[in-house]
């Protein structure tokens, strides 16, 4: 029985057992070669054959379902089958042939059109083979370049300046390959002669020819094998042609792949390297600012711990800070960039930021007061301070005639050394803190506390040359603590004391 379901029992070739496949014709069994060609031939051909036809049409209908048999709505499948009934009943009203009917690969797009979206299948990673396969690379690569660093430390660590000795110093240090058996350049594969000499790589020790050659400047070397400037100097006496070390390309290649590698963790772009150093700017002159603004407010309450000059100064210092900071800010809105682009944004945002900072925080700051306002100041705070001591001297000699008053009422005596001492421990500095009645013979030089001021007046000199105004206030607080000190003891030893002003 013949595969070929169109046959007929009488047909001459079912006889054969020949199978016959692609578009055929039921009727003449001709091979269209696509669907559209097929139905346009039967609908011309063998118009007569209705039954036939039919047939075929269903025939053709299932086998289209059978082989896309995902299709998940069966109304899609309908129109489909409609659209291919109505294309063939068209093309049969069209018997002359002047139409033509659409081409397979067209046919083709149409049926995928009609198909749903593939479902996902299987997935298979191939990461862990990809690493298993990237790693000892990696390693070989890392460890056959550590092992051409340390060649080129041994090279570069006592190569001697004369070229024989060099010669011989590189052969010792890494073994050349032997180039007798060696006719031609593994690199471009042209042969040695006379006019291509042999040359050798002092790193790996393979033969190539000139042409082929690489060299490494002497300071990369030094560099990539981390040799200091003081073991280097013999080195710079070598001549001009002699300062570079000849390589092969794949040593060279790997000396350049590790050196930028390590230029890629280190190096950073230069707009972060000045928007780094403005920033530092900005730590620095913070402390400076609040300073500032604390010798000003001291100098209007006529304290004498800061000076008018040292306000000057600071404010001179913060001057400066402002005027690197701008001409940074500048500096990064040079540099050059794509525009329109984030990084020009991010640049002019810098620029407005340090405009910003400099106008609200350095230039509003408050000026230096005149030095008639500070005087007058100081000298009212020395007549409100000697206005103290004078209300509390009063207060004193009260309670002591209170107290002399009731000791007579008890019958107790009141003289004694203890009657004048009401005056100890009353606040008796000034404006020059030393003011005082004096002691009128001479304060030994041998006194440590004498010593520990002059010492103490010497670091409040170097700070205020070095500008460390939080230090000279300390030591200001300091010494006028220990001159109260020196004070009392000059009272007691000498045992003199201030008269009261009932007695002046």
């Amino acid at each position: 029985m013949s595969g070929n379901p169109f046959d007929s029992d009488d047909d001459e070739s079912a006889a054969s057992g020949e199978i016959l496949e692609g578009f055929l014709c039921p009727i003449c069994r001709a091979d269209l070669k696509s669907i559209d060609m097929l139905t346009e031939h039967f609908a011309k051909q063998h118009a007569e054959e209705e039954a036939t036809l039919k047939t075929f049409k269903d025939i053709f209908v299932k086998a289209k379902k059978k082989i896309l048999n995902n299709f998940e709505d069966e109304r899609v499948a309908g129109g489909a089958s409609s659209s291919g009934s109505a294309t063939a009943s068209a093309a049969s009203k069209n018997g002359n042939g002047d139409q033509k009917g659409p081409s397979n690969a067209r046919s083709r797009m149409n049926v995928f059109n009609h198909m749903s979206k593939q479902q996902a299948g299987a997935e298979c990673s191939h990461f862990e083979y990809f690493q298993s396969v990237r790693n000892p690379r990696l390693e070989r690569y890392a460890s056959e370049t550590n092992k051409l660093i340390i060649r080129l430390h041994r090279l570069l660590k006592d190569m001697p300046t004369d070229s024989v000795q060099r010669r011989q110093h590189e052969q010792q240090t890494v073994a050349w390959l032997d180039g007798s058996s060696v006719k031609l350049c593994p690199s471009c594969a042209k042969s040695f002669h006379i006019a291509r000499r042999q040359h050798h790589c002092r790193l790996c020790g393979g033969i190539m020819c000139n042409d082929c050659s690489k060299f490494l400047p002497l300071e990369d070397a030094m560099q990539l094998a981390s040799l200091s400037t003081t073991r280097s100097e013999p080195l710079q006496q070598l001549h001009q042609n002699e300062r570079a070390i000849r390589l092969c390309e794949h040593c060279l290649w790997l000396l350049d792949t590790r050196r930028d590698m390590h230029e890629s963790r280190t190096c950073r772009p230069l707009l972060m390297q000045v928007y780094e150093q403005i920033r530092q700017l900005q730590k620095e002159v913070t402390p400076e600012l609040d300073m500032y603004l604390k010798i000003i407010n001291s100098l209007n309450d006529g304290d004498t711990i800061f000076t008018l000059a040292d306000a000057g100064a600071l404010r001179g210092k913060i001057g400066q800070v402002a005027e690197a900071m701008d001409l940074r800010s500048k500096r990064i809105l040079a540099i050059f960039c794509e525009p329109g682009s984030r990084e020009e944004a991010l640049k002019k945002a810098i620029r407005l930021g340090c405009i910003k900072t400099i106008k609200d925080r350095m230039l509003s700051l408050p000026p230096l007061p005149d030095e008639e306002h500070i005087r007058q100041m100081q000298e009212r705070r020395r007549m409100e301070t000697e206005q103290r001591i004078l209300t509390e001297q009063r207060m004193a000699m009260e309670a002591f005639e209170r107290r002399n008053q009731a000791a007579k009422m008890a019958g107790e005596s009141a003289a004694g050394p203890e009657s004048r001492s009401f005056a100890q421990g009353t606040d008796l500095q000034s404006l020059n803190n030393w003011s005082a009645p004096q002691a009128a013979t001479k304060v030994s030089l041998d006194d440590p506390l004498i010593e520990q001021i002059n010492i103490i007046k010497g670091y409040i000199k170097q700070a205020r040359q070095d500008m460390n105004f939080d230090v000279v206030e300390t030591l200001e607080l300091n010494l006028r603590e220990l001159q109260r000190e020196v004070y009392e003891r000059q009272r007691q030893s000498q045992g003199s004391f201030p008269a009261s002003p009932s007695e002046a």
